[in-house]
């Protein structure tokens, strides 16, 4: 169960609850929201798992598109859901409207599925990568944050080597849902590069 608390006005305060529903559906319901909503204002948000009765909560401020990131960041961490960027596959590009709401992180996310297929890398190098690919810089704090929350504490789609000195990360490529997303990711950065070089 997911329960959004919201200010809709001056001292109004609104609960909308959506049950049975996966974090996909989730974060569509909520971007909905933040659509008939005025920004910037607060939001928190409780997930239930109503098997087990364990309850995550969000206290969440901002733009919308900033709360709209912090939100899928959250339902990631929370029900270890990954979230793909959205990939027009028949027509084979990405949907103008899409790019542009693609976050860093998962822009991040479409260059070590596109990029590191074989072997290990580092936040740096995914940094270079994504300045190659994007025309845009990525901090390697930010790097190293992206990254520990797919690896999520061994959980994600990530195996991480090293110490705190320096990590080092390899895609676990044998796993069908890798292989999924590397297939995606692939025609995500070709129509991205694309729609840059034009």
């Amino acid at each position: 169960m997911y329960e959004f608390t919201y200010s809709s006005g001056p001292g109004l305060r609104e609960v909308f609850q959506c049950k049975y529903v996966k974090p996909d559906e989730a974060l569509a319901r909520f971007k909905k929201i933040l659509a008939l909503t005025e920004s910037p204002f607060d939001f928190k948000i409780i997930v239930v798992d109503e098997s087990t009765n364990e309850e995550s909560s969000l206290q969440v401020k901002g733009t919308p598109e900033e709360m709209l990131d912090k939100f899928r960041v959250f339902l990631e961490t929370s029900t270890g859901h990954a979230f793909a960027p959205v990939v027009e596959e028949s027509a084979g590009h990405v949907d103008e409207w899409h790019f542009e709401s693609l976050s860093n992180y998962e822009k991040m996310r479409v260059i070590i599925y596109a990029s590191f297929k074989h072997g290990k890398f580092s936040s740096l190098d995914v940094a270079e990568i994504y300045q190659s690919a994007f025309n845009e810089e990525l901090a390697k704090s930010t790097a190293c944050t992206y990254l520990a929350r797919m690896w999520n504490n061994g959980k994600g789609h990530l195996e991480r080597y090293g110490n705190r000195s320096g990590y080092s990360y390899r895609l676990k490529t044998e796993l069908e849902d890798v292989q999924q997303e590397t297939r995606r990711a692939e025609a995500v950065l070709e129509a991205i590069q694309i729609r840059l070089r034009g």
